[in-house]
This record gives structure tokens, C-alpha cells and sequence, in this order.
């Protein structure tokens, strides 16, 4: 049914900053490791420092603001097809994320 990207055969990983005041952060867009060999995620594993803001797929989704002790989030298996997700920082400091995809 996935013959190459089907979880737990293959994966993506990215480390990066994300500047406070960061809206809609692009992350497919911005970060060429992922969604290369995942181009659509069902496993979604994202750490974080800093309270952020999630969306999926759109910047017209509803956003989910989580906590720092929230981290790691992870969206339950196989919950959504994710093709993008856009982060938000308004916590006042850089936030470091760190995103597996599967």
C-alpha cells in the first residue's frame, strides 16, 4: 500500500531555531531534510524548549499551542496524513526543535 515511505521503513530528521516572533514558519518549505523521504508523515515525533504553536497541513488549521511540558509531542499514529507543518514562536525566546518524521 506505501511501498517506500511507509513508517518504519524509512524516516526523516531536522534540528533547528525557530526566532521568537515566527509565525507560519514554513517547515517543508525551510527544511530541506524533511519531507524528502517521508513525503507524507503518519508518525510525528517534535521536541521543543520553548512554548510553540502547531498546525498541519495548513495555515488555515486550528492551531495547537502546547507547553514546554508537552515535549516531546507526539501526534498519535497514523491520526493524520501529514504533508507540512507550520510552527509558531511567541514565547519571547528562540525555541530549538528538533522533528522526527516516519
Amino acid at each position: 500500500m506505501y511501498p517506500f515511505n511507509r513508517p518504519g521503513l524509512t524516516y526523516d530528521w531536522a534540528s533547528f531555531s525557530l526566532s521568537t516572533g515566527q509565525s507560519d514558519y514554513d517547515v517543508k518549505a525551510n527544511q530541506s531534510t524533511l519531507f524528502d523521504n517521508v513525503t507524507v508523515a503518519r508518525n510525528i515525533i517534535i521536541f521543543f524548549n520553548k512554548q510553540i504553536s502547531i498546525k498541519f497541513n495548513s495555515t488555515l488549521m486550528p492551531a495547537a499551542t502546547l507547553p514546554v511540558s508537552r515535549s516531546p509531542f507526539q501526534l498519535p499514529y497514523f491520526f493524520l496524513d501529514v504533508k507540512n507543518i507550520y510552527l509558531t514562536n511567541s514565547s519571547g525566546e528562540t525555541a530549538t526543535v528538533e522533528i522526527w518524521l516516519a
